[in-house]
């Protein structure tokens, strides 16, 4: 009668936190509360890595007291890339990468910034619909104003198919202005198209997808093609939903190919590839009484301060969002596209984050900004820029058949990466309590000559329900990576244990 679980292995769905408030729809590989874990190929579990940091403090009080509107990395030619950091009212410059920084634009209002390459240029608009500026990328040199009195003042900006495009100035927030990206700096500007829709929509970001440009407002998507001639482009209205500024992405997903990816303002995060959309985030968007970071719980009244950068040495989209009543991001919830997993990150107080490369050496790296100017190299590291990360994983909830079905408990065995160091904490709770108590601390020292460790647990305890909580009680140790677990039990008839 003994029956062995596999709890991690092979699960129907795919694998990592799910919030669904009827938890006995959480299945293996799934867990009702994680945080500060990522789920892999497999799947297995282990703890996330931290990050240093890049910058010195006397280096970031060279940038404006509130930093991090914006990140971008900027190849100016040859050998030479900055990352460009838009902090306070200026707009900052770093030749190698985020260590010293030059001044290379004021007199911006502090607000979001957005960056966009047009030919040769760097071009920035922003939130504020400051005049749009463009930089050559030529060292010691500012941004300078793009076709003075001519150029619309924006938030956004994409180059496609040739051309420049401004896009929602003050007096018409679906207008859509472009000029030959080769005339820029001198064009009249004076060629442009509105997208139809109501009177309070207006454009939240574009990017393109299979030679299309879609253009997202509030409440629609716009696919946009360029037919020249007289008008030089043609527009589509294709969905019937919005996406949040900053978060709108492209991944590439297995057997399907690249498609975008976002925040909607309904707080759903949504795949679309040209044609068809579908909602991803259903495992997450609940707020189960357990988990601390659900969509639910992201601040609605604050989406415009969530952003989104997709990692792509990871392989995953990252969406950093406010939680409860926070007015700036505090966690991110990752998106792992390979292995469709959802998993989230604490202590995440970051206001912007890119990829970056160091000159043309394909040496590229996540780097993010928090609001005291300081940098950060994220995934690099045991810790937080020193500080411990306190992450812990919770297993589903186990029975036999039905929760009715009291069961006699053997053993819990759990097979770990030789990787894995430290010590880690089993805890364990049984019918549907709330509480986790101490069980064993697993140790870590014998991974001599072994592939895998196998650590068993006992649990000779009779019960209807039994779950178990591992983690490492912020240790600093080399993170662990568990990649099975087997839950032994003999059922012994319907009743109450």
């Amino acid at each position: 009668l003994q029956r062995t679980q596999n709890i991690i292995g092979e699960p129907k769905e795919n694998p990592g936190l799910v919030t669904y408030s009827n938890i006995f729809t959480i299945q293996v590989g799934q867990s009702p509360d994680c945080l500060d874990v990522k789920f892999t190929a497999g799947p297995s579990i282990e703890k996330r890595m931290g990050n240093t940091t890049i910058n010195s403090i006397a280096a970031a009080t060279t940038l404006a007291s509130t930093a991090g509107w914006s990140l971008f990395d900027f190849g100016a030619g040859g050998n030479l890339r900055y990352l460009v950091a838009a902090a306070g009212t200026s707009i900052y410059a770093s030749s190698d990468r985020g260590v010293t920084w030059g001044i290379i634009a004021t007199s911006r209002t502090q607000n979001y910034q957005s960056f966009e390459r047009s030919k040769p240029y760097l071009i920035a608009t922003s939130e504020a619909q400051d005049a749009p500026l463009y930089w050559a990328g030529s060292a010691s040199t500012f941004m300078l104003s793009l076709a003075t009195g001519s150029a619309p003042s924006v938030k956004y900006a994409i180059d496609f198919q040739g051309f420049l495009l401004l896009m929602n100035s003050n007096t018409r927030k679906r207008g859509v202005y472009y000029a030959d990206n080769n005339l820029i700096t001198t064009d009249p500007w004076n060629n442009s198209f509105d997208l139809p829709s109501s009177f309070d929509d207006e454009v939240t970001g574009a990017t393109i997808l299979n030679k299309k440009l879609y253009i997202f407002t509030k409440f629609k998507i716009f696919r946009v093609s360029y037919v020249g001639g007289n008008p030089d482009f043609s527009y589509q209205d294709v969905k019937d939903w919005g996406a949040v500024p900053r978060t709108i992405k492209k991944v590439t997903l297995p057997e399907v190919g690249e498609v975008i990816i976002c925040l909607s303002w309904d707080k759903t995060i949504r795949i679309f590839d040209g044609s068809e959309d579908e909602i991803i985030s259903a495992p997450i968007e609940e707020d189960n009484g357990m988990s601390d970071v659900s969509l639910e719980q992201v601040n609605a009244n604050r989406l415009d301060r969530c952003f989104a950068e997709v990692d792509t040495n990871e392989q995953t989209y990252k969406l950093w969002v406010p939680i409860g009543t926070n007015n700036f991001p505090t966690h991110a919830i990752v998106y792992d596209y390979q292995v469709g997993a959802f998993y989230p990150y604490s202590n995440q107080n970051f206001m912007a984050a890119t990829m970056s490369e160091s000159g043309n050496t394909n040496n590229r790296i996540l780097v993010a900004m928090r609001s005291s100017g300081l940098l950060y190299w994220m995934d690099t590291s045991n810790t937080d820029s020193g500080v411990a990360i306190d992450e812990h994983f919770d297993s589903p909830f186990f029975f036999y058949r039905t929760p009715r079905t009291a069961v006699k408990s053997q053993k819990v065995d759990l097979y770990f990466s030789v990787s894995s160091s430290g010590s880690l904490y089993y805890q364990e709770r049984s019918n549907f309590s709330n509480e986790f108590k101490n069980k064993e601390i697993i140790q870590f020292a014998d991974t001599g000559g072994k592939v895998q460790l196998v650590k068993s647990i006992d649990i000779p305890h009779t019960q209807n329900v039994y779950q178990f909580r591992l983690t490492s009680s912020a240790s600093t140790a080399d993170p662990w990576e568990l990649n099975r677990t087997d839950y032994e039990t003999t059922p012994l008839g319907v009743g109450k244990a």
